[in-house]
């Protein structure tokens, strides 16, 4: 009996040992398998790099050296043109700059203003105005130089017009000089003349000759406001051998005030340059003020502001 249940126990055992492991259990074994392979490679790969690094450091970037600017470039945040001239502009000898203001003889209020200017400014007035006289008298009797503001064709005549007394391409000869003639008749004093518009009109040669002839004989110099970049007033003038000066600054295109100074800032920076410079500008209140303003600070660096009958040539 006890032989039998013996007999029992190692046959249930060896059941036990034999039965089959299934699908799951396979998959299960697998995947830690695999779980464990993973982690040891990872391991020998970091143990590899580490070792790696300490025999080979990566080198050190480069240094940077922040640059820095030359001494002598002026940093420019909130400067006013007026305080640049002071700090910037460093004269070593005399230096001229001429201002001649155009268009005069229609606002008295304004050119009253511009004759309370302490300094020398050129006044250029149309011919017929109707302060044109009382001003040129009031001017030159104040030691103002005074011109004649003569209207010439401009580019889109009629569209634009240049307005009474104009010097016109359709004219001849002698009604050229006919009109000329008159123009210079209603302005006193006057010791040149400038062109008001012309940009049409000063590139014929032709006609800027009968023009300059005129000049030449009344002993008026001319002073070329290059309203084209194509005028040949001031060639044909210099080839004629008459007295001659061109503009080269525009002051108050804009008229808008930080602006105009800027702009006399130029004119002064040319001055140092060229030795002198023209500037014309206009008898808008933005103008007047700038004048006001500037002026005081070209004087203060000895840049002297003279009558432009002294830069002609």
């Amino acid at each position: 009996m006890a032989e039998k249940r013996k007999t029992r126990r190692k046959s249930r055992s060896k059941k036990r040992h034999n039965k089959k492991k299934t699908p799951s259990q396979i998959a299960l074994l697998s995947l830690t398998f695999l779980l464990v392979v993973l982690v040891i490679a990872v391991i020998l790969l970091y143990t590899k790099h580490k070792m790696e690094y300490e025999a080979y450091p990566p080198a050190k970037p480069p240094e940077v050296v922040p640059k820095k600017l030359p001494k002598d470039v002026p940093i420019r945040k909130d400067h006013k043109p007026e305080d640049l001239i002071s700090r910037e502009i460093t004269p070593h000898g005399a230096y001229k700059v001429a201002i001649v203001i155009d268009d005069l003889g229609y606002n008295n209020g304004n050119a009253e203003e511009l004759l309370k200017i302490d300094a020398p400014l050129t006044f250029s007035i149309f011919p017929h105005g109707p302060y044109s006289k009382s001003l040129a008298q009031k001017a030159h009797t104040m030691g103002r130089d005074v011109m004649l503001h003569l209207p010439m064709e401009p580019y889109e005549y009629p569209q634009k017009n240049p307005g009474n007394g104009a010097l016109l391409l359709a004219m001849d000869r002698e009604g050229l000089l006919k009109k000329l003639r008159a123009d210079i008749g209603l302005v006193p004093f006057i010791k040149g003349v400038n062109n008001h518009m012309g940009s049409k009109f000063t590139e014929d040669e032709e006609k800027m000759r009968v023009v300059l002839n005129e000049l030449e004989k009344r002993d008026l110099f001319f002073l070329d406001s290059r309203t084209s970049k194509n005028t040949v007033g001031y060639s044909v003038a210099k080839e004629m051998g008459i007295k001659v000066a061109e503009r080269n600054i525009f002051l108050d295109n804009n008229q808008d005030l930080k602006s105009i100074n800027a702009q006399i800032y130029k004119l002064a920076k040319l001055s140092l340059k060229n030795g002198s410079a023209i500037g014309i500008g206009h008898p808008y209140p933005a103008t007047i003020k700038a004048l006001e303003q500037m002026i005081p600070e070209l004087k203060a660096k000895g840049i002297e502001v003279v009558p432009v009958s002294q830069l002609v040539k």
